[in-house]
């Protein structure tokens, strides 16, 4: 924290990513991926549906397109493949489902697979904001634009630049 009282996000440890990118469930590993990759929220991730993605690229609500990273597509690949073979009557228009969502057209619960996987959205989404801050040298305007965040909010993440405060 700093003297302010505001909080300066932390990065995770590589070790704890590593075993959520290459989890043994699929979802868990493409919405790590998804995150870890290119920083989506657990709500966008959620709310992913299947025709959002086409020719490898992600369409965001925002306007935003992001052309998915090879380890994010390597994971969707697998995923699919697994939705498919487990759900195959679905018509959930989700790119995520599960066993309570699979009959409906919802997505999954705000928990999912964020509680199997033992690790929040929000960590590893700060992560990658940390990781950008330093490839930048702090352009908080380049960071706001990428993550779809406020000038505010990714001055906070500027703090992360300090050793002092970590």
């Amino acid at each position: 924290m700093t003297d302010s009282g505001e909080s300066i996000p932390l990065p995770v440890d590589t070790d704890t990513i590593l075993a959520v990118l290459n989890h043994e469930d699929p979802a868990i590993a493409l919405a790590t991926s998804i995150v870890v990759f290119h920083g989506l929220t657990s709500g966008q991730v959620r709310s992913i549906q299947l025709t959002d993605i086409v020719d490898g690229k992600l369409a965001l609500p925002d306007g935003r397109i992001i052309p998915l990273a090879d380890p994010v597509r390597a994971r969707l690949t697998v995923w699919l493949d697994h939705r498919a073979a487990t759900w195959p009557n679905t018509l959930n228009p989700h790119l995520f489902v599960s066993l309570l969502t699979a009959g409906r057209l919802s997505p999954p619960g705000h928990q999912f697979p964020w509680h199997k996987a033992g690790i929040s959205a929000q960590a590893l989404r700060n992560d990658r904001i940390i990781q950008e801050i330093q490839a930048t040298g702090g352009d908080a305007r380049r960071i706001a634009d990428l993550f779809g965040i406020g000038v505010e909010s990714a001055t906070r993440y500027t703090r992360t630049l300090d050793p002092d405060l970590l």
